[in-house]
């Protein structure tokens, strides 16, 4: 039986937060389930979460008979510190599926609890789809699916193909339902080894099979024994192995993220509002997914390492696609702009502005006023931001963007470094936003109170592409200055 990856919902609480893998390949694995099959799968597994070494949780992973049902549960518990707070997050994902062919998805079930903040998402099949409720901050947003297909045998594809014995440079596609984002997704698996190992002092045949979610983008590298049940797995900077379930439960916190994350720079370069520009030297295996921005380019020096060019000299512009266009003013779980109380905050902040250049200005100003800083080790959701008025960047972010796209400004939170100092001399994990003003990108800093952000922002993107980012760099990078210029 697999696990589904939980990685993003929990480490997206703490920090700040590709090419498809086949090309050629455009059919799904989708097997056929037999009896013997779905009566060996019936059964429990426990895998420990380790952080360098340090296991800070677990997950259990369940697939039984409830009446007329078949369910797969999965249960994330982790324990992590961020800015020296200490919170658990807990993540339970239910399936229901039909007891027969084509085992249909009836029912998904996700609580998503981060310390005292909790949403749940609920996908109910009905007569023209599926209905998702979502929940949070005590307010309820619904919404109608008219595109999901997933089955039992969609989340049985990985295990039942390694069961089939694939060769090493096999590969296949599979489909898959994001009950957080709640769309389908794409799931590129490739066989890259196949080896025989002692365990225990039994011989056991094992796949390294290594996974990439085309929507998250994050790679996974997992180990199966061939009977397609997973033994190991590495999720960027997590690592999970199978264990007994005293095994599993015996857990501690983790280091400090936030720490872990600062990028270490070479001297202090001053006060951040006064850089108007900034160049800094990176080695190029450790800053392989930065790219061009509005406020900063990315060049290769002399030497082979990457020079990271920042300030609006140095940027370039990016002009709103049509899909980023779409997206930017969509109404999500995250964002649900239509909410009146929402879209009644954005009309009066917004008030008597007669450009978008204005109504940016006037939310900026606004957020920057109106959330309180409060160093937290929590998710927010805007309607308990909108009640308890406090929160780190993240909550500056969210704010912003909710009033942005509620008052019909293109709007999306990204995410990256931002310079915490010369008392460090070290960047540190950030979130700010970017709107569309005259058919570009610009870059604003709610938190900072910045229209004009200061050139020590270093973006890693948006949202998945972000998270993937600041996982696969955390605790591997580090600053030279090669050029500071202060504003006049």
């Amino acid at each position: 039986m697999r696990y589904r990856h939980f990685v993003s919902v929990g480490i997206l609480a703490f920090l700040i937060a590709a090419a498809p893998m086949l090309r050629a390949q455009e059919k799904f694995y989708r097997p056929e389930l037999n009896a013997k099959y779905l009566e060996e799968s019936l059964r429990t597994d426990w895998y420990g979460v380790y952080l360098k070494d340090k296991k800070i949780g677990y997950v259990r992973s369940e697939r039984k008979r409830v009446d007329d049902w078949y369910v797969e549960e999965q249960v994330m518990l982790m324990k992590l510190v961020s800015f020296g707070k200490k919170v658990e997050i807990a993540v339970t994902q239910r399936m229901d599926f039909e007891s027969k062919a084509p085992y249909a998805l009836v029912k998904a079930h996700l609580i998503e609890k981060s310390g005292p903040i909790q949403k749940t998402t609920t996908v109910t099949r009905v007569k023209d789809g599926y209905e998702a409720i979502h929940e949070a901050g005590g307010e309820k947003r619904k919404q109608i699916l008219r595109d999901v297909d997933f089955t039992l045998a969609d989340a049985s594809a990985t295990d039942m193909w390694v069961r089939s014995k694939p060769k090493v440079g096999d590969q296949i596609l599979a489909r898959n339902f994001d009950p957080e984002d709640l769309k389908m997704e794409t799931q590129a698996h490739k066989v890259l080894s196949s080896k025989n190992s002692l365990v225990g002092g039994v011989e056991v045949h094992f796949y390294e099979v290594e996974s990439e979610s085309k929507t998250r983008q994050i790679k996974t590298l997992n180990r199966y024994d061939d009977q397609g049940t997973t033994l190991s797995a590495v999720v960027a900077i997590f690592e999970l192995r199978k264990e007994t379930e005293e095994q599993a439960k015996n857990t501690q916190y983790s280091q400090d993220l936030f720490v872990m994350g600062m990028v270490k720079l070479d001297r202090g370069i001053g006060r951040t509002d006064k850089v108007a520009e900034l160049v800094v030297e990176v080695d190029a295996k450790e800053a392989d997914g930065l790219e061009d921005g509005p406020r900063q380019t990315i060049a290769k020096s002399d030497k082979g390492t990457l020079l990271i060019k920042l300030g609006k000299r140095h940027g370039k512009e990016m002009k709103a696609s049509e899909a980023e266009i779409k997206e930017a003013l969509e109404e999500t779980n995250s964002y649900p702009i239509k909410h009146p109380k929402i879209k009644a905050l954005a009309e009066k902040v917004t008030q008597g502005a007669r450009s978008d250049e204005e109504k940016v200005k006037k939310v900026v100003e606004f957020v920057h006023n109106y959330v309180k800083p409060s160093l937290s080790a929590n998710a927010p959701n805007i309607h308990d931001l909108l009640e308890k008025k406090k929160g780190d960047c993240k909550s500056y972010a969210l704010l912003c963007n909710n009033l942005c796209r509620a008052a019909g400004v293109l709007a999306r939170e990204v995410s990256g470094l931002l310079y915490v100092g010369d008392d460090f001399k070290a960047f540190g994990g950030h979130a700010w936003n970017e709107v569309v003003l005259g058919g570009v990108w610009v870059p604003v800093d709610a938190s900072m109170g910045e229209t004009e952000i200061n050139a020590t922002h270093i973006c890693f993107g948006t949202e998945h592409r972000a998270t993937k980012n600041l996982l696969t760099t955390l605790g591997k990078l580090s600053f030279r200055v090669v050029e500071v210029k202060n504003a006049d």
